[in-house]
C-alpha cells in the first residue's frame, strides 16, 4: 500500500477497534450475565466465571465485526467528507476512485478475522464453554449432600436440602419437576438418604409428601408417602456429553462427512448442515457491507448535502442483508439442498456494490469527457 492507501485504511481501522470494542463489551454482557447464574447456582468461584466469559468472545466476535467493519467505513468516508479531505486528495491529483483499493483490503481483512474465527476458534470455543458448563452442573452431584442452598442442575428442576451429613443422611428435602409443560412435580420429605450406585445417584425419601399440578393450575393431586426412593439421573448430568451442538464442529467436519453427525444427538442432521454453510457464508457479510457503504456514498456522488439520507440508506440496506442471512437459515434446515441461499445474501451485496461503484466511476468520467469538450 503507498501512503494514500495506508492513510484511508487507518482512518478505517480506528473506529473499526472503537466500535468493535463498545459492540462486543455490550453483547458479552448480555450473554455472560445467563452463564453467571449458572456459575452461582452450582456454587462456583468467580474465576470459574471469568474462564467461561472469556470462552464466550469468539461467538461474539463473530457476530459483531461485521457491524463494526460496516459502521467504521460509514464513519471513515463520513469524516473525509465533512472535513473536506475528499476536496484536498482531488486538488493534490488524487481521484475518488482510489478509495477502493484501501477500502477493498480493510474489507478482506476482516473477512479472514472472521474466517479464522468462524472455522477455527468458535467452534474449539464453544465445545470447551458447554463442556465446561456441562462439567459444572455433573459436579453438582458430589456436592449436593453437603450444601444447603438451592441448585438448579438442569433447566426446570430446583432442589433444595435444609441439613445433610457426608454419609449422605438427608434432614428435610425438597425438589420441585417442571421440565414437562403439562405438569408440575413436587417432592418433599422429612428424610431421605442419598447414594451412588453402579447405576448413578440414588435418593431414598422417608415421610414425604408427592405433588402433582396439571398444566391448567387448577387440579393438584397429593399423595402421602413413607418410603419412596428414585434415581436422580434425569436431573443431573451423569457421564459423557451427549449433546453436541452444530456451532461446537468445525464447518468443513460437517460438510465432508454430513451423515456422521445427527444421528445419536437431540441435533437434526440438517441442523449441522446449515451451521457448517452459516460459518462459512458470515464472514464475507463483511466484505459486503464494508462495500455496501462505499457503494451507497458513490451512488450519492459523494455530495455533503446528501449523505445524510446516504447513511440512512446504508443503514437500512445492511439491516435488510443481515435478516436474509438469519432468516434463511431456517429454510436450509427444511431442506438441506438449498444451501447456497446462506451465500446469496453476501456474494449479490458484493456484485451490486461493484458494480454500481464502476458504473458510478464511468459516468463521473464521462461527466468529466463531456465537460472538456
Amino acid at each position: 500500500m503507498n501512503t494514500f492507501d495506508r492513510y484511508i485504511f487507518v482512518q478505517q481501522m480506528k473506529p473499526f477497534v472503537f466500535f468493535s470494542f463498545v459492540l462486543i463489551g455490550i453483547l458479552w454482557l448480555i450473554q455472560s450475565m445467563p452463564r453467571l447464574d449458572d456459575v452461582i447456582s452450582n456454587g462456583q468461584s468467580g474465576l470459574v466465571f471469568v474462564k467461561i466469559s472469556i470462552l464466550i468472545f469468539p461467538q461474539v466476535m463473530l457476530i459483531v465485526l461485521p457491524i463494526s467493519a460496516f459502521a467504521s467505513t460509514i464513519y471513515a468516508i463520513h469524516k473525509l467528507i465533512s472535513e473536506s479531505e475528499l476536496l484536498i486528495f482531488a486538488n493534490a491529483g488524487i481521484s475518488n476512485t482510489r478509495l477502493i483499493i484501501p477500502i477493498l483490503i480493510f474489507g478482506c481483512s476482516v473477512c479472514a478475522i472472521l474466517y479464522f474465527l468462524s472455522l477455527y476458534l468458535v467452534p474449539l470455543s464453544q465445545n470447551k464453554l458447554r463442556t465446561d458448563l456441562y462439567n459444572i452442573r455433573e459436579e453438582f452431584s458430589n456436592r449436593l449432600i453437603k450444601d444447603q442452598q438451592f441448585f438448579h442442575p438442569i433447566k426446570g428442576v430446583t432442589i433444595y436440602i435444609r441439613e445433610s451429613t457426608n454419609n449422605g443422611n438427608i434432614k428435610g428435602i425438597f425438589i420441585t419437576d417442571a421440565r414437562q409443560n403439562d405438569n408440575r412435580v413436587t417432592y418433599s420429605a422429612r428424610e431421605a438418604i442419598m447414594s451412588r450406585t453402579e447405576n448413578g445417584l440414588m435418593l431414598v425419601m422417608q415421610n414425604g409428601l408427592l405433588q402433582v399440578l396439571d398444566s391448567t393450575k387448577t387440579a393438584l393431586t397429593t399423595l402421602k408417602f413413607k418410603r419412596m426412593g428414585f434415581e436422580l439421573n434425569n436431573f443431573l448430568p451423569i457421564g459423557p456429553r451427549k449433546d453436541i451442538s452444530p456451532v461446537e464442529i468445525f464447518p468443513f467436519s460437517i460438510i465432508s462427512n454430513p451423515e456422521n453427525f445427527g444421528k445419536e444427538n437431540i441435533y437434526k442432521t440438517s441442523e449441522f448442515i446449515s451451521e457448517a454453510h452459516i460459518k462459512l457464508a458470515t464472514p464475507l457479510s463483511a466484505l459486503a457491507l464494508t462495500l455496501l457503504a462505499l457503494c451507497t456514498f458513490s451512488v450519492s456522488g459523494l455530495n455533503r448535502k446528501r449523505y445524510v439520507y446516504t447513511i440512512i440508506l446504508a443503514i437500512t440496506s445492511a439491516i435488510f442483508i443481515q435478516s436474509m442471512i438469519s432468516a434463511l437459515r431456517t429454510l436450509v434446515i427444511k431442506d438441506v439442498s438449498l444451501f447456497w441461499v446462506l451465500y446469496l445474501p453476501s456474494v449479490l451485496c458484493i456484485l451490486v456494490s461493484i458494480s454500481l461503484i464502476f458504473f458510478n466511476i464511468n459516468i463521473s468520467n464521462l461527466k468529466i469527457k463531456n465537460g472538456l469538450t
